[in-house]
Parts: structure tokens; C-alpha cells; sequence
């Protein structure tokens, strides 16, 4: 927030000599106060990153997935894209440039599927996890339905 003081009529003598230190200390204020603002703003938004992060990491190791293997899985095929997308960007292909474009759509086709089998795994590594917390906790609903008759 500024203050426009072109706005305000200018005083003379020695009131505009008494009221000048102290529309200036209000100036510096009011920048002090942006410049707060905006450091608080930045300050917010890095926290709120780092929070999605840790979110994202904890939702992970509760999945059991392996995020450092899936984040460098996505770099890469990332890269391939990229790099196939540049490919044919360049206009016709020779023969050879060709094959080097199938190579590549296949490793492509081979991350995305090695990708896909990780998070299929972690699913059912998650499942199979809660089933045995499911079956604990109908065994020990049954105990103390049996401790509560006696």
C-alpha cells in the first residue's frame, strides 16, 4: 500500500517544515509494510510448496511407493519426449533418423510400462497391508465382544 501525497495541499512555513519528517517517516512505513507484504507472500508460497511436498513424500511412504525411482522414471521419460518431440520437429527423416525415432518410442513405450508396474506393486503392497491391519482389528473386535460376556 502507498500513499499518493500529491493529493494533499502543500503547507507552508513552519507547519510544512514540522509536517515533513513526518509524512516522510509515514512513507518509509508504508514501504516497510509492502516490503513485508511481499516477503510474507514469498515466505507463504515456499511454505506452502514444501507442505505440498511433505504431503506428497508421507502419501508415498504410506503407499509404500518408491518416490526417488518414480520421480527419476518421470526425468526420464520427460527427457524422451522431449528429445522425440525435437526429432520430429526437424521435418522429414531419413531412414536411419527413423529407426533412431522407433528406438526411442519403444523406451519410451518400456518406461512408461516400467513406471506403471511400480505404482501397480505399491498398490498392492498398500492393499495387502491393509487387509492384515483389517484382520487385526476384527480380531481384536471379537476379543473384547468375548471379554464384555464374561
Amino acid at each position: 500500500m502507498q500513499i499518493n501525497t500529491s493529493t494533499y495541499p502543500l503547507q507552508g512555513g513552519a507547519a510544512a517544515a514540522n509536517a515533513s519528517p513526518t509524512v516522510a517517516a509515514a512513507r518509509q512505513v508504508v514501504s516497510a509494510n509492502s516490503n513485508d507484504d511481499q516477503v510474507s507472500l514469498t515466505e507463504q508460497s515456499k511454505q506452502q510448496a514444501f507442505m505440498a511436498s511433505m504431503l506428497d513424500n508421507m502419501l508415498a511412504k504410506r503407499l509404500g511407493i518408491d518416490k526417488e525411482k518414480i520421480d527419476e522414471l518421470k526425468d526420464k521419460i520427460k527427457e524422451l519426449e522431449d528429445a522425440i518431440d525435437a526429432m520430429k520437429a526437424k521435418g522429414p527423416l531419413s531412414a536411419k533418423q527413423q529407426d533412431e525415432l522407433n528406438v526411442m518410442e519403444q523406451k519410451l513405450d518400456d518406461l512408461k510400462k516400467m513406471l506403471e508396474e511400480l505404482i501397480r506393486e505399491a498398490a498392492e503392497r498398500a492393499a495387502r497391508e491393509e487387509r492384515k491391519y483389517d484382520a487385526t482389528g476384527d480380531k481384536i473386535a471379537s476379543y473384547k465382544s468375548i471379554l464384555a460376556l464374561g
